[in-house]
């Protein structure tokens, strides 16, 4: 029987999931779900065991205390988006898929059915709803997801739970502050020579669904282990990145295997090739890549702002629609660092510039450490391994 929601008595009911019979071996089960999704999408390398992952972690949600969101997104349509959502929904805990949904009915459903949200076609929708959007951010940490809501005739305040895992499908990028809750997937279109099966419900169904039966049931098997779990990190993940993989590679490691390792390259992979940068980081690297070629210890604002224009593919750099990068957008960016410009002293004039001392702690606090040469080995380990997606 297919999983899916449905209305009985004009209310929504969330289809019920029986847990396998027998003991499940979480290896198998996590392979043969990577399997599942190779079988039928065109994915990046190691993307279908990030997805696999991220399944099985809505069968154990109860006890986890981080939801990253699983974000499909594309630079166009028909690249399998759709499909991937139709998958996930035959494998995760009480799927409640949706084209589009307002925030209150969001809230609602969260409230009473702790579903699993799928989220298709997000791009006609999220980015014009803040509220929206500051929904689908409240639940990305326990202690957080919640939203208050006045109801009734009376007007009081009621506080409604938005505890649940989500998956979003998009055209395009998403807004900075759900990008950094998200496991990024990129999705692009099948090439020519590669070998992609079709999804068909009625004859791939079942075995999706013993799947999700078979997570089910190693998912209650673990709860024990998994609620005390502090996996180890890849040195490459720090912040919200380390708090987003925190609870898969921890269903990694009880799944034992070959995956405790695989997932944490995985891992490192995804926070090396698909990190999202805001355009205030991008800013201050680019500066600090401009007093590291000049080798200066000072430079005027109007010298600055020439170099940051000479940047391709950079906001600074454009000047479609009116845009000017002058030295008053530069002053207006640096100001949220406390980096403000002064009157500097170069040779016989005294121009507004900018000291490199006064971007020293911005630069220590929201850029990564300049690293020595890598290795061979690990550029062998992340060259070529996982293509750049400029959707993601």
């Amino acid at each position: 029987m297919e999983r899916s929601c449905v209305m009985e008595n004009s209310k929504l009911k969330l289809p019920e999931l029986e847990p396998w019979p027998e003991q499940v071996d979480g290896a198998a089960l996590l392979d043969a779900l990577s399997a599942l999704f190779r079988r039928h999408l065109a994915l990046p390398a190691r993307a279908e065991q990030a997805m696999a992952l991220w399944v099985v972690s809505t069968h154990v949600f109860e006890v986890a205390q981080v939801s990253p969101r699983l974000a499909l997104l594309s630079p166009l349509p028909e690249c399998g988006k759709t499909t991937a959502l139709s998958l996930l929904g035959r494998l995760v805990n009480k799927p409640l898929l949706a084209s589009n949904l307002s925030p209150p009915v969001v809230y609602r459903a969260i409230e009473r059915h702790s579903p699993t949200l799928l989220l298709d076609e997000a791009d006609t929708y999220l980015e014009q709803s803040e509220a929206f959007r500051g929904l689908l951010n409240s639940g990305h940490t326990r202690e957080t997801a919640f939203v208050w809501r006045c109801v009734g005739e009376d007007h009081e305040p009621q506080r409604f739970t938005t505890w649940a895992p989500m998956a979003i499908a998009k055209i395009g990028s998403l807004p900075d502050t759900l990008t950094t809750r998200s496991i990024i997937i990129p999705m692009h279109r099948k090439a020519p020579d590669e070998q992609v099966e079709k999804f068909h419900a009625l004859r791939h169904g079942a075995a999706a669904e013993e799947l999700a039966r078979k997570a089910a049931r190693w998912a209650s098997d673990h709860l024990h282990v998994l609620v005390t779990a502090a996996p180890d990190m890849p040195k490459e993940l720090t912040n919200r990145a380390a708090d987003n993989w925190t609870p898969l590679l921890a269903i990694a490691d009880a799944a034992g295997g070959e995956w405790p390792e695989g997932a944490r390259l995985t891992a490192a992979v995804f926070c090396g090739w698909v990190s999202h940068v805001s355009s205030q980081e991008q800013l201050l690297a680019d500066i600090r890549g401009i007093f590291d070629q000049l080798e200066v210890d000072r430079i005027s604002s109007a010298e600055l702002c020439g170099k940051l224009r000479r940047i391709e593919d950079r906001l600074w750099g454009s000047v479609d629609g009116g845009f000017y990068f002058s030295p008053n957008k530069l002053a207006f960016m640096l100001r949220p660092f406390g980096i403000y410009p002064r009157s500097i002293r170069l040779g016989l004039t005294t121009p507004k510039g900018y000291l490199l001392k006064d971007f020293q702690e911005s630069f220590a606090r929201y850029l990564p450490q300049k690293r020595k040469t890598a290795t061979e080995e690990e550029e062998k380990d992340l060259a070529g391994c996982y293509p750049r997606n400029e959707a993601a």
